[in-house]
């Protein structure tokens, strides 16, 4: 009686186990920060940044190296700009929503004599823009005319990120996160007066705290 009691005592002592033994394997992670633009029409901008994502990690020793994925939304950015022409003055004020998804690699490495761990990610990054035009024409001699307009767009680029952070619960960490994206800029073009994307890429940094579960 004693060996099937034994082993059935094991059998539940390893079932119990089992998830210690996988933590930390998998993740899923919030980002709310602040992020600032490089650009034609929003040069020098900050908005807003929300962020999720989700993943895995390999364990390595004292560092875990994975795969991750996710999505996010930029605060809308809102510029203005007068033009004086003979006869009149015309106004426009732009609004420009953008999200994002991408998938990259994550990587976290816990020094076991230091209280805090790092944080190193890259990959690809896929944006989608709206931009609302209102522009509004003031002749000096005729009633106001405004017009509406929206561009949507799509463009792709690279994202690294460095971060730093530490553990509060067993499997909840928190921490700071740098990151920095190259995409392509939405500019207006006033010979055409239209809006495209640059061949040129533009960056962006964001810095943001980070909420990151294991499990």
């Amino acid at each position: 009686m004693r060996k099937p009691a034994t082993a059935v005592l094991l059998a539940i002592a390893a079932t119990l186990a089992a998830p210690a033994a996988l933590a930390g394997d998998f993740f899923v992670n919030a980002q709310f920060g602040g992020i600032d633009l490089d650009g034609d029409d929003f040069d020098g901008d900050s908005t807003s940044l929300v962020q999720g994502s989700a993943g895995y990690r390999w364990g390595i020793g004292m560092a875990q190296v994975g795969v991750e994925g996710g999505v996010g939304k930029l605060g809308e950015l809102e510029d203005r700009t007068l033009h004086d022409y003979t006869g009149g003055s015309i106004a426009h004020a732009y609004t420009l929503d953008s999200r994002y998804a991408f998938a990259g690699l994550n990587a976290r490495i816990k020094p076991p004599v230091l209280p805090v761990y790092f944080i190193g990610r890259a990959g690809y990054i896929g944006f989608d823009h709206d931009l609302d035009v209102t522009s509004t024409d003031s002749p000096l001699d005729a009633s106001a005319v405004t017009d509406r307009r929206n561009f949507s767009r799509s463009d792709g680029g690279h994202y690294l990120g460095v971060g730093v952070g530490t553990t509060i619960l067993p499997l909840l960490d928190v921490g700071l996160m740098v990151n920095q994206y190259d995409y392509a800029q939405v500019e207006y073009d006033a010979v055409n007066d239209e809006y495209a994307l640059s061949d040129d890429k533009r960056s962006a940094r964001s810095l943001s705290l980070t909420v990151e579960y294991r499990f």
